[in-house]
């Protein structure tokens, strides 16, 4: 065979390769990134729907409070898991801290609250969120999951305050909406869309998603240049510009917005938590922390978060 006729054959597989290469990348592209080309935004009422059934799943007290558990459906298919954590010795109706922690903690944020006194406490799960969805390879397998968790957070907090107005232990003028962590990145988006939240609380949180996830893959795997592919990707596959917390806090105004950040808070970059603080109009307040980053083991950090929080909201 003549060198030119190997050298062709070669171009040829070569250039079938690549064409090869480029379609598979385009369906990869295509399967990621369609369910996230519509912004949400506008459907966010309609996703909520009307609550058609609540059920009480669990019912129990411990450290002087009564717990509910309960899955409520909407008439749109969405589903919702919360907690309810009143204090035994309640009389009349209290003000409300509706939370939303971290991604594993979902609604048993209000049960590593050390001690509730004069509010209620209610916690609510991230829906459909998995645990495998956020387990390596299984993130991309479960692409559609976490975007439809992303996309469902909103109204689903949506759906938690139509039912708590409804309820005669809440004192409907006092419902507070606090995001601590993961939820710091979402409140903003229903305290927008619902006045009904007289005060808006982020706790340890920072604008600019994507450049969040940048931060956090440069701790795990030290290569800015990966880190500058993949956290866009990554950010834009989970839509976390929808719901980029400094493109809504700003619209919060007239109603009080209260930051607290830790001081050595390694999960944020410094630049991010200032852009989320300068984002927001007036009435706002910065409250400063010492110590990391909250998580369920660091229970000095909780007991901080609890005391500034509960204790502003118990006394209006």
């Amino acid at each position: 065979m003549r060198f030119t006729d190997l050298l062709s054959r070669i171009l040829f597989i070569f250039r079938w390769l690549f064409l090869a290469i480029f379609c598979c990348l385009l369906i990869l592209c295509l399967y990621v990134y369609i369910p996230v080309i519509k912004n949400p935004t506008n459907s966010y009422a309609e996703r909520k729907g009307k609550i058609v059934s609540v059920n009480m799943t669990r019912q129990w007290q411990a450290k002087h409070s009564q717990y509910e558990e309960l899955n409520i459906s909407a008439s749109s298919d969405l589903t919702l898991e919360l907690l309810v954590r009143r204090p035994l010795n309640q009389v009349g109706p209290l003000p409300v801290a509706v939370l939303l922690g971290g991604i594993n903690t979902g609604r048993k944020a209000c049960e590593l609250i050390p001690r509730l006194e004069h509010v209620i406490c209610v916690s609510l799960s991230y829906p459909g969120y998995s645990p495998d969805a956020f387990d390596g390879a299984a993130f991309f397998y479960r692409i559609h999951d976490v975007q439809e968790m992303v996309k469902d957070t909103p109204p689903a907090v949506l759906l938690a305050l139509d039912y708590l107005v409804i309820q005669s232990y809440v004192d409907k003028q006092h419902i507070e909406l606090v995001g601590v962590s993961l939820g710091a990145f979402f409140v903003a988006v229903p305290a927008v869309l619902d006045q009904r939240f007289s005060r808006v609380w982020l706790a340890q949180g920072a604008a600019q998603p994507i450049k969040v996830i940048h931060h956090n893959f440069l701790q795990r795997v030290d290569s800015d240049l990966l880190g500058s592919i993949f956290s866009p990707l990554i950010g834009y596959a989970i839509g976390s510009h929808f719901v980029a917390p400094e493109k809504w806090v700003g619209k919060i105004a007239p109603r009080e917005v209260i930051f607290i950040n830790a001081k050595h808070d390694l999960a944020l970059p410094d630049s991010s938590v200032v852009a989320l603080h300068n984002a927001a109009k007036q009435p706002t307040q910065v409250i400063w922390t010492h110590g990391g980053h909250v998580t369920p083991g660091r229970k000095e950090v909780i007991q901080q978060l609890t005391d500034i929080v509960l204790t502003r909201i118990a006394n209006k």
